[in-house]
């Protein structure tokens, strides 16, 4: 089953709790209709929608959550960068109240209680991590005592797949001199991916000619000597990314903070290594020696530091194509993600089947 609903725009004139007690009404009513089988959410916080929706999917069916961030078990953020509160309970001491999804500061430690209840209240919830550091924040902070599974992301591999470097060169416009890199992110400028952290390794590096390719929204303000700057913009068509990835040298994701971020599996799957830090999910698929290089800590020189060793590697011939290739269709194909969700779903429909069985007799 897919539900959505439209959420109210910030700083429209619509009563929050009307909406909210709506959104509640519009689901019982649609699940009651239904009758899943199995119910499986992922964002909440992207349409504004209030986290108790969850106990109303879990009265009507076995439900899973997928976790895409860390917002199902802190008080209001997606990520905590470096903070901790959310393992005894997040306040309006938050370092980051107006970042996205914002709350006001006297609001976040009851939202936090609203969290840690509704786990309370429903045991049987399940959630799914796609790596393994979501994972484990998610075990050592609301969902402790709940079963959360790893199950990675998985990319069409037919789709994402290598094209031959210089002809998606060509394709693009992007010039042949000198090493390619390649940065994507739906905003290049948003804090969370690092754009500045990007500039001032740029700013380090000792290589010229270079050419910086951006994909996404976004500009980033470079004026380097020997730098070409090509931006690509936002692209919705796969086969434009294909064509972005397969033409660079090198994709650069320099995120500080990031889950299991699809660009790099896409990058990977067209047969391009990755530099990145190692945070989050990044080191699940940047592995040094076989798909690219870790960055030793999160700051602009330890990044200038790793593009240049990978830069270095890459000009003295070592082609990386084909074991990045390999580690994607290894452990990124949708085809086994799409199972290991099959899998939980009718092990979960089984065990509701045999407690109802169990309850008649």
């Amino acid at each position: 089953m897919l539900w959505s609903a439209v959420s109210p725009a910030r700083g429209e004139a619509v009563h929050q709790s009307q909406w909210r007690e709506n959104a509640r009404r519009r689901l019982t009513m649609w699940l009651e209709e239904l009758q899943p089988d199995v119910i499986n959410l992922h964002n909440l916080h992207g349409a504004d929608w209030p986290v108790d929706l969850v106990a109303i999917c879990a009265r009507f069916a076995p439900t899973v959550w997928t976790l895409h961030d860390q917002w199902s078990f802190t008080g209001r953020c997606a990520y905590a960068y470096d903070c901790r509160k959310f393992l005894t309970g997040c306040d309006a001491e938050c370092p980051t109240p107006r970042e996205y999804p914002a709350l006001p500061p006297p609001q976040i430690r009851p939202a936090w209680e609203e969290r840690r209840a509704l786990l309370d209240e429903v045991p049987a919830l399940v959630a799914v991590a796609p790596s393994r550091w979501l994972q484990t924040e998610a075990a050592a902070g609301l969902w402790r005592g709940h079963r959360v599974e790893h199950i990675p992301y998985g990319l069409p591999l037919a789709t994402f797949a290598p094209v031959e470097r210089a002809l998606a060169r060509d394709a693009l416009g992007i010039p042949a001199t000198g090493p390619v890199l390649l940065v994507a992110a739906a905003n290049v400028n948003e804090r969370r991916k690092g754009g500045d952290l990007l500039a001032a390794a740029l700013a380090q590096l000792k290589v010229s000619p270079l050419t910086l390719v951006t994909l996404g929204r976004g500009h980033l303000a470079l004026q380097l000597p020997g730098l070409n700057l090509v931006e690509l913009g936002f692209l919705d068509h796969d086969r434009l990314k294909v064509l972005a990835y397969s033409a660079a040298d090198l994709f650069v994701h320099p995120a500080p903070v990031d889950n299991l971020p699809n660009v790099i599996l896409e990058a990977l799957a067209c047969g391009t290594p990755c530099v990145g830090f190692p945070i989050g999910g990044v080191p699940d698929m940047v592995r040094p020696g076989v798909t690219g290089w870790l960055a030793d800590a999160v700051t602009a020189e330890a990044l200038a530091n790793a593009i240049g060793t990978a830069l270095a590697s890459i000009q003295s011939g070592r082609d990386w194509r084909e074991s990045c290739r390999a580690v994607a269709i290894v452990g990124y194909d949708e085809r086994q993600q799409a199972n290991r969700y099959l899998e939980l779903f009718s092990e979960l429909t089984r065990a509701r089947g045999a407690n109802s069985d169990a309850s008649v007799l």
